[in-house]
């Protein structure tokens, strides 16, 4: 195998092993404090994507020209119906059904949310796929260590990590953060020394859609964009989670990167000489993911919390 190849299949797999791991993330965190399984996640990465399209160019097939002030209004409009629908979605489908210990009222409520959100974007955007807008200009491609790199996969790792830095400083240096790390071990405790438990939780589901959908931005403008593919995100990023156990955002993220990277292997090598191409790049990852899971014992597959 050539230094450039895997020069390659690095960087190709860290820009999107970092979205998938951003993803993790937000059903890290939000598991961690409800327990409970963010269906409706990978709709709502897809919310902020196409608000951010619908804003900025329109219903057209392409969004040529939109740049500047327009662009960055799209984005901020998709951060805001990230963090209005999460939000909302929590007080509304799950909040409910968590109060009265019923786990099959907030399972359908967020498969409810995530049908609801795909049926309305479905309904504003009738075409199979949308070309997203690329204001940043980084569509050309670079020479690293003898491999022809795009440029733009290079700008997606260096957002994906600066929001990393981001959310795990907030995580840990803040007094929001530090309160959501007291929810996430014992609510019963956070509450009595008086952390407002149910507001910050809101304020995290929030949070993590729009995290999620910052960083799904951040990539769309790769290759054309469905509406589907907020779905696939949000079930990659949930087996990462699950794959680490909801153990903690940061092996979460890690665990998504190692996701991407595998991808990228799949769809760029052939060590075994098996034939194995780009075809099954989502399929065999995800099928070893799935056995991990099958194997591990069940008392150790998910953490049980206070």
């Amino acid at each position: 195998m050539s230094g450039s190849l895997l020069v390659q299949v690095l960087v190709s797999g860290l820009a999107a092993g970092g979205v998938y791991g951003l993803v993790a993330v937000g059903h890290t965190l939000v598991f961690r404090l409800t327990g409970v399984v963010h269906l409706a996640l990978g709709d709502l990465v897809a919310l902020g994507v196409f608000t951010t399209l619908l804003v900025a160019s329109g219903t057209g097939p392409t969004a040529e020209g939109a740049a500047g002030w327009r662009f960055w209004l799209g984005v901020a409009a998709g951060i805001a119906a990230c963090m209005l629908v999460g939000a909302g979605g929590y007080v509304a489908v799950i909040q409910p059904y968590l109060a009265r210990g019923w786990t099959v009222g907030w399972v359908a409520g967020t498969l409810a949310l995530g049908f609801a959100i795909r049926a309305l974007l479905q309904a504003l955007l009738p075409r199979s796929s949308y070309v997203f807008p690329d204001p940043l200009g980084v569509d050309g491609t670079v020479t690293l260590a003898g491999a022809t790199i795009q440029v733009r996969s290079l700008v997606v790792i260096a957002i994906v990590a600066g929001l990393a830095v981001l959310a795990a400083w907030v995580l840990e240096q803040t007094r929001f953060g530090r309160a959501l790390q007291a929810i996430s071990t014992d609510s019963e405790g956070a509450l009595f020394v008086g952390i407002p438990v149910e507001r910050f939780v809101v304020l995290a589901f929030a949070l993590v859609g729009a995290l999620a959908a910052l960083a799904a931005i951040a990539a769309a403008p790769g290759a054309p964009f469905d509406i589907d593919a907020g779905a696939v995100l949000g079930v990659k990023g949930l087996l990462a989670a699950i794959a680490v156990g909801f153990a903690s955002p940061r092996r979460a993220l890690f665990a998504g990167v190692a996701l991407g990277l595998g991808e990228a292997a799949i769809a760029n090598l052939d060590p075994a000489g098996l034939g194995v191409g780009p075809a099954w790049r989502e399929v065999l990852p995800l099928a070893l993911v799935l056995l991990v899971l099958a194997l591990r014992p069940s008392a150790d597959a998910v953490p049980e919390r206070e």
